[in-house]
């Protein structure tokens, strides 16, 4: 059936206007000011709301073991996504010793199939990267898997990659149009500095964050962003927290270096002293929270374009694995929930407070992460043959955070009692409305596997 969604203001990443979006067979077919509804047509008044593409969240962690506690499955975690308006998650796939990169693929896709409200994507992960064979990355590209994920850290679970493992992945990847996204830890000062405090008996989840000061990330940050330099590569730094990785990102970018950068919710909203509080362990995150400084410092990269995504690294823990390690933070699952809480609070924080637009908002949650992605133009836009991902958004519901208004696995959220003003309504994937009215009418077998194309579309080089 044909669904006409009209009355309401429709918000792209470059402009504003009351209109009309007509959608049919999955699509959006039609949209402008005034659009002609086929005579069986449903009508959607939108009447005094917006009207958004679908968030994209594209640093989502599912089925996470960490600790001996596994975070939220696919159910749940793309339900909270459906409630907050992301309409695509793009989660990793990470192949255990011995496995190869198509094989985990496969089985993360089992685990995924039939068991998702929204669309979702893969990363997979290079994990004992030196062990593989190069013709892994561009089988994985060919097969809708253009993305990777490296990390400077984590050699107890196998996933450190050296910089000439760094070096060959990010050339072979840069080579067949493909991009390696890095977590950027030097692991060595916080292997030096967690010694140093077990020695004092420090293990507070403020003990953590001393395990790993800004200049840890800032220094493996400029690390990589050489080795992509002289790769000749793109790359793509996740979780942002501190002032120094921008300083080395802005540097790098002067160099000529294809650096794409995202932060995330938490780091620009909740500061260390979160984890000085009495559940500081349930706001325990790799990398830490940061200072108010470093807050200021991030909004500012969003607004200058330094920061082109906003993503949530969402791991979803329950309470009690949280507090299992309130003794020491080695033992502390580490991780927040975000993904049902990206849109409202980018919304309130950025759009009511005056840091961002309304369409710079739409344009580092929908519009860049699906160019850098090669998810557009498929979806990240409100354009007549993309996807009818569409979130209908009303920005004066105030709304009290809690776990039961984000529909989750989680029976806490870092943000819970905040109250915001402006929360999505109702959201659509590929037409089938998965949550309408703020009731949720969709099934857990409608999102499915979403092949990507054609990755680093330049954000300001639309349509290259």
């Amino acid at each position: 059936m044909a669904i006409l969604i009209e009355g309401g203001k429709l918000v792209t990443e470059i402009d504003s206007y009351g209109g009309s979006i007509l959608v049919e067979d999955g699509r959006i077919s039609k949209i402008g000011r005034k659009v002609e509804a086929p005579p069986d047509a449903e009508i959607y008044d939108a009447s005094g709301k917006l009207v958004l593409p679908g968030a994209i969240d594209a640093h989502v962690h599912v089925g996470l073991t960490l600790r001996g506690h596994t975070s939220s499955d696919f159910e749940s975690t793309t339900r909270a996504a459906a409630f907050g308006g992301v309409t695509t998650i793009l989660t990793y796939t990470t192949p255990r010793k011995g496995e190869l990169l198509a094989e985990a693929v496969e089985s993360r896709k089992a685990d995924a199939d039939g068991r998702c409200y929204i669309d979702y994507g893969l990363h997979a992960t290079l994990a004992r990267w030196g062990d593989r064979e190069d013709d892994e990355i561009p089988a994985l590209i060919d097969g809708g898997i253009p993305s990777f994920k490296m990390y400077t850290t984590y050699s107890e679970a196998g996933l450190k990659s050296g910089e000439e493992d760094l070096y060959r992945a990010l050339l072979i990847a840069g080579q067949h149009g493909g991009l390696v996204e890095v977590h950027c830890e030097n692991e060595w000062m916080i292997d030096r500095r967690v010694r140093r405090l077990v020695e004092e008996g420090r293990l507070t989840p403020s003990d953590h964050a001393a395990s790993r000061p800004n200049y840890v990330e800032g220094e493996a940050v400029a690390s990589v962003l050489r080795t992509a330099y002289e790769a000749g590569a793109p790359v793509y730094i996740v979780h942002a927290s501190t002032t120094e990785a921008l300083d080395a990102i802005r540097e790098g970018s002067d160099l000529g270096i294809e650096v794409y950068c995202e932060t995330c919710p938490h780091f620009l909203l909740l500061d260390e002293t979160s984890l000085a509080g009495e559940n500081g362990r349930r706001y325990a995150t790799c990398p830490p929270l940061r200072t108010k400084a470093d807050q200021a410092s991030l909004w500012d990269g969003l607004e200058d374009g330094t920061i082109q995504v906003v993503a949530t690294d969402h791991a979803e823990f329950l309470a009690a694995d949280k507090d299992a390690g309130a003794a020491d933070f080695r033992e502390i699952p580490m991780g927040v929930p975000g993904v049902g809480t990206l849109l409202p609070l980018m919304w309130h924080f950025g759009v009511n407070e005056g840091r961002m637009t309304e369409n710079e908002l739409v344009d580092r949650l929908s519009t860049n992460p699906a160019e850098v992605f090669g998810l557009h133009p498929q979806k990240g836009s409100l354009t007549a043959g993309a996807d009818a991902d569409i979130v209908v958004f009303d920005p004066n519901l105030d709304v009290t955070i809690s776990p039961g208004s984000l529909h989750g696995y989680a029976d806490y959220s870092p943000y819970d009692g905040w109250e915001v003003r402006g929360w999505p309504v109702s959201t659509m994937v590929r037409g089938d409305w998965v949550v309408k009215d703020r009731e949720l009418v969709g099934s857990h077998e409608l999102g499915s596997f979403v092949r990507r194309g054609k990755v680093c579309q330049r954000p300001g080089h639309r349509g290259g």
